[in-house]
């Protein structure tokens, strides 16, 4: 029987109890340190809340804090998941989207809803990568400037043979981010770099302000993984 109080060096003959070790330590990491950073992130954001109260320095300070437990958390989370499977296997866009959610809502304090179907999360991994990193730059807004108490994150299928992934929320909307420029032209390189990924997949990114942002990742159906 596998022993996985002591580590040992991979060899050849022993891939059964390094593999027993490698999933232990990465439980361990999870309900550990992981933990304490989500906690770590929550308070931080609780505290920036106080603090635009009385002293904006205070509350930049705190978001700097924050913004380095983010950090930590997505590295952290992905050594668990080189430990826990194959690094080579990229992860899914479900659960990814999920924790996103999550650490979204411990690091703002503003409830996020993931209400997408998992069959429309189906993508081979470029394109996933793309839609996840628009939907966290999404949320990053939000967080940053929508006032908002609520965000959901939806999925449907447009008559055109699209899908369309909305984010919306119940804030004072985003002037800044409708009314978006070039880099070069003074806007942000986010969106923009976002926009151009989506651009050369055949999709597109629509954003309005109603108040409230409601912001539509466009995707060709075609990229979708058949069942």
């Amino acid at each position: 029987m596998c022993s996985v109080a002591q580590p040992k060096l991979p060899d050849e003959g022993v891939s059964g109890c390094v593999s027993l070790f490698q999933q232990a330590l990465a439980e361990r990491l999870h309900d550990g340190p992981l933990q304490e950073l989500v906690a770590l992130q929550l308070r931080a954001a609780t505290l920036a809340r106080l603090a635009r109260l009385a002293d904006g320095e205070k509350e930049a300070r705190l978001g700097e804090l924050g913004n380095l437990a983010q950090n930590a958390i997505e590295s952290l989370q992905q050594v668990i998941r080189d430990l826990m499977g194959d690094a080579s296997r990229p992860v899914a866009l479900m659960p990814r989207l999920a924790d996103l959610c999550d650490q979204f809502r411990a690091g703002s304090g503003i409830d996020c809803r993931l209400l997408v179907v998992p069959d429309h999360m189906r993508f081979q991994p470029p394109v996933s990568e793309i839609i996840f990193r628009t939907l966290r730059e999404l949320l990053t807004n939000v967080r940053k400037h929508s006032q908002a108490t609520s965000v959901k994150i939806t999925s449907r299928f447009e008559q055109y043979d699209a899908l369309a992934i909305t984010v919306s929320d119940n804030g004072v909307g985003l002037q800044s981010v409708t009314q978006r420029k070039h880099p070069f032209e003074g806007g942000g390189f986010g969106l923009w770099s976002i926009e151009h990924r989506l651009t050369e997949l055949g999709g597109t990114l629509e954003i309005s302000s109603e108040p409230g942002l409601r912001a539509t990742v466009i995707v060709p159906r075609k990229h979708l993984l058949a069942e």
